[in-house]
C-alpha cells in the first residue's frame, strides 16, 4: 500500500459513488489522501461528486459506467490505469434495491438487482485483482447490508444479492491471502440515503420513524453515510492490513450476530 499511516497517494476506485455512501466514501478516502476514480451508471453524479472532491483538494477522476456489464469495466479499469494508475484499492459500493415478494418479483428485476449488486463486484475483482496480487497488496471492500443475514419481506432479491456478496468477499479474500491483498465487508444498518428517504417517504419521516423507535435500533438513529465511510476508510488502511474475510456491521446495535 501507498503511504504511512494514510492513503497518500493511492489509486482507489468506488463504484455506485454518484450519491449516498458511495458519494461519502469517495470524499473520505480522497480525504485520506487517495486518488479516486468514481464510477457510476450516473455520469452527472459521478461528476458531482468529483467535484466535491476537488473543492476539498483532492484529485480524481469520474467515469460513466455500468459496473454489471463486463465490457462497461473493462473499459473503466483501462481508463483509471491510464489516468491515475495501478487501483490499490477497491470499494463496490454500486447498489439497487426492488421491493416485492419472492413470487411477485419480475424477472428482469430479480436478474437487474443480483447483476448490479452481486455480478459487478465480482467483474470488478476479476479485472483489477490479477494486479493487486502481482503487487502484493491491496485492499477490497465491499458494501453489503444487514438484510445479507436479517431479511424480511419484499426483500428477497435484495437479501439474496447481499448474502452472495459477504460470500464472494470471503472467496476473495481467501485466495488471495497469500498474496497480502485483504477483503472484507461493511454492512450498513438504515442509513440516510436517496434510496433510504425513497423507502420511507422523505427525510423527515426517516428521522421521525427513527426518534420514535421504529426503526429497529436502539440507539434510534439515521446512520450517517459518513459513519460508513468511515469505517470503509478504516479497511482500506494499512492499520487493517490482517483484517481479511470479515462483516462489519455498522448498525447502531440494531442486531449483533
Amino acid at each position: 500500500m501507498t503511504g504511512m499511516g494514510s492513503l497518500q497517494g493511492a489509486v482507489a476506485i468506488v463504484s455506485g459513488g454518484a450519491s449516498g455512501i458511495g458519494r461519502a466514501i469517495a470524499c473520505r478516502l480522497a480525504r485520506d489522501g487517495a486518488r479516486v476514480a468514481v464510477l457510476d451508471l450516473n455520469g452527472a453524479g459521478a461528476e458531482q461528486t468529483l467535484q466535491q472532491i476537488a473543492a476539498a483538494g483532492g484529485g480524481g477522476l469520474a467515469v460513466t459506467a455500468d459496473v454489471s456489464r463486463a465490457a462497461a469495466v473493462q473499459a473503466a479499469v483501462a481508463r483509471v490505469r491510464s489516468e491515475l494508475g495501478e487501483p490499490e484499492i477497491l470499494v463496490s459500493n454500486a447498489g439497487i434495491a426492488r421491493a416485492a415478494r419472492v413470487a411477485q418479483i419480475a424477472e428482469a428485476d430479480w436478474d437487474r438487482v443480483l447483476e448490479t449488486n452481486l455480478k459487478a463486484c465480482y467483474l470488478l475483482c476479476r479485472e483489477i485483482t490479477p494486479g493487486m496480487a502481482a503487487r502484493r497488496g491491496g485492499r477490497i471492500v465491499a458494501i453489503a447490508s444487514g438484510t445479507a443475514v436479517r431479511v424480511g419481506p419484499g426483500n428477497g432479491a435484495y437479501g439474496a444479492s447481499k448474502a452472495g456478496l459477504i460470500a464472494l468477499i470471503k472467496a476473495v479474500a481467501a485466495e488471495l491471502a497469500p498474496d497480502g491483498v485483504t477483503a472484507n465487508i461493511v454492512a450498513p444498518g438504515i442509513t440516510d440515503t436517496p434510496m433510504t428517504r425513497a423507502i420511507f417517504g422523505g427525510e423527515e419521516a426517516l428521522r421521525r420513524q427513527a426518534s420514535s423507535g421504529r426503526i429497529a435500533n436502539p440507539m434510534r438513529v439515521v446512520i450517517e453515510p459518513e459513519d460508513i465511510a468511515a469505517a470503509v476508510a478504516f479497511l482500506a488502511g494499512p492499520e487493517a492490513r490482517y483484517i481479511t474475510g470479515q462483516t462489519l456491521h455498522v448498525n447502531a446495535g440494531a442486531f449483533m450476530p
